[in-house]
């Protein structure tokens, strides 16, 4: 009698089939088109909001130091005073990022597949690069709302339990967002042209409420970008101040409050030590398939004084 031992054991095992490099590196360029945070990335030194650093000899757990300078505060010293003696140290700093992995897969049957009227493997990368894209983002935003050192609150509310109707974001706010930046020394971000400018993303809830602002509807009339190419004007809602206003979806909000976030240089630091790929996977003969990615990275704030987080009043829009 014929033995399907050896038979059965190989298919109940997952075979892991190699797959053409050129899918992963779509699929990691499809999530990035997707991601919010992707044009703000850049390496240490840049003075680009999210310092950017990959190690891929680490594993999940390990941790991935990047270095921060601080700005000098020295006063100098002026006219034919001695400036030995009187010197300013520079004062480093490190930030921690320890990766771990995020995965997911989706899979189907072959009966799916041969009734779909569509590519499963293109849609499969697709949809990948969306729930990649999204979680990535919405892990940013947490850490960029979260344990903040300098919280400012809408309206004349003073804690997020006071916020109530009347605390809706407003240029007012913006005024006070930006004040208290320039306050803390915040690094601005500098764009080619020479101009420094900070960000904040709302929600769009917080979106429609700012739109309702007469005053921020007239300095939109003649605050139009012109002659800059740099990425972190692109989708933006508007300038007031120099502050560049961009909403997401992805801002935390609930119970009819916002948390957005405004930031400058060296506000936040993302560390990969495993870049996102694509693997397939077919079981029972070839009957089902599947396709997953996995990723292995982790976020942390930076320069405190670099951000501000900014809770309003933004309910619902019935």
């Amino acid at each position: 009698m014929a033995d399907y031992t050896a038979m059965v054991a190989m298919t109940a095992t997952a075979v892991d089939y190699a797959t053409p490099e050129i899918w992963s590196k779509e699929l990691i360029a499809e999530a990035e088109k997707q991601m919010f945070w992707k044009n703000y990335e850049g390496k240490q030194g840049s003075g680009m909001p999210i310092i950017r650093k990959d190690d891929l000899a680490k594993q999940a757990g390990d941790q991935i130091h990047i270095q921060t300078l601080s700005n000098l505060t020295g006063a100098g010293v002026t006219g034919i005073n001695t400036l030995i003696g009187n010197e300013e140290g520079l004062v480093l700093g490190q930030i921690t990022v320890t990766p771990n992995w995020l995965r997911h897969a989706v899979a189907v049957n072959k009966d799916a597949e041969v009734k779909a009227n569509f590519d499963i493997r293109n849609t499969a990368k697709q949809r990948l690069a969306y729930w990649l894209a999204d979680k990535l983002d919405v892990a940013m935003f947490t850490k960029a709302t979260t344990g903040a050192t300098y919280t400012l609150y809408a309206g004349d509310a003073t804690s997020t339990a006071t916020l109530g109707a009347g605390d809706e974001i407003d240029c007012v706010t913006l005024d006070r967002v930006k004040t208290k930046l320039v306050a803390n020394k915040a690094l601005p971000i500098k764009t080619e042209g020479g101009n420094e400018y900070f960000i904040i993303v709302i929600h769009p809830y917080d979106a429609y409420n700012l739109r309702q602002d007469s005053t921020w509807v007239n300095a939109q009339k003649d605050a139009n970008i012109r002659g800059e190419s740099n990425p972190i004007f692109t989708g933006a809602m508007g300038i007031y101040n120099g502050m560049i206003v961009k909403e997401s979806h992805n801002v935390p909000q609930s119970a009819s409050k916002s948390k957005c976030v405004a930031f400058g240089g060296e506000a936040f630091a993302r560390g990969y030590s495993y870049f996102p790929d694509w693997n397939e996977e077919e079981q029972d003969y070839g009957f089902k398939f599947g396709v997953a990615t996995k990723v292995c990275y982790g976020d942390s704030r930076a320069v405190e004084v670099n951000t501000v987080v900014v809770e309003t009043y933004a309910p619902a829009i019935s």
